[in-house]
């Protein structure tokens, strides 16, 4: 299953739960249910910093628990604390608001499973370290984040996923990369001319004919 097929099956979950009243873990059973990979757990918690429809998600690779074949991507949705049930009609849950947490979850899980890869590629070896010069400590904690080369990589997939989606779902035109808002973050971290903002360009235009030519071939 590749990720345009993975968002047409998150998508299909509302036709099944349309006009209905669930709870949190019955759409954690339903998303579970659509992910084919035994190496990916899928959990649902109640907090407060969630406070709409609008859920959080979040993700994590593990690469010592890959090496020794244990579940080693992990994705954890946040639901409103004060909230009990889940009404999937437009008035409570609506398709748009579903539709945002397929992508959001999508690119997410995707984004897990590009470190995944680059680890097995590497037999499971760190890469080396990116290495701030910035006396700043805010600064240098995140270009040192956005700057590792792993990073760049599964940023450069996020990144490159939220565009073909703009054009596919929302017929935009635009392709450029520079209208991410990852390259927004990358460019306010860097500058348009640092290296590491030249490489996420690159990797991303990459991803973007990459996920072209998946679609394309995609059968729904």
């Amino acid at each position: 299953m590749n990720y345009f097929q993975l968002l047409r099956k998150l998508y299909d979950i509302y036709d099944n739960l349309e006009g209905k009243e669930v709870n949190h873990l019955q759409i954690i059973k339903k998303i579970k249910k659509t992910i084919p990979w035994t190496n990916c757990k899928i959990h649902g918690i109640k907090t407060l910093s969630v406070a709409t429809n609008n859920w959080s998600v979040s993700g994590l690779y593990d690469p010592e628990a890959d090496e020794f074949g244990e579940t080693c991507v992990e994705i954890e949705i946040g639901f409103p604390a004060r909230k009990d049930v889940f009404h999937f009609s437009e008035a409570d849950v609506s398709r748009s608001h579903w539709g945002e947490f397929c992508i959001d979850f999508a690119q997410i899980l995707g984004h897990e499973y590009v470190h995944m890869n680059q680890f097995r590629k590497r037999n499971f070896k760190w890469s080396k370290p990116y290495c701030s010069v910035t006396l700043n400590p805010t600064l240098k904690e995140k270009q040192e984040y956005y700057g590792d080369c792993d990073e760049i990589d599964a940023y450069a997939f996020t990144a490159a996923a939220e565009i073909i989606l703009n054009k596919i779902i929302k017929s935009s035109s635009q392709q450029l990369v520079e209208r991410s808002n990852l390259y927004k973050t990358y460019v306010s971290t860097f500058n348009k001319t640092d290296p590491v903002v030249l490489k996420f360009k690159k990797l991303t235009e990459r991803y973007i004919k990459r996920l072209e030519r998946q679609y394309h071939a995609t059968n729904f």
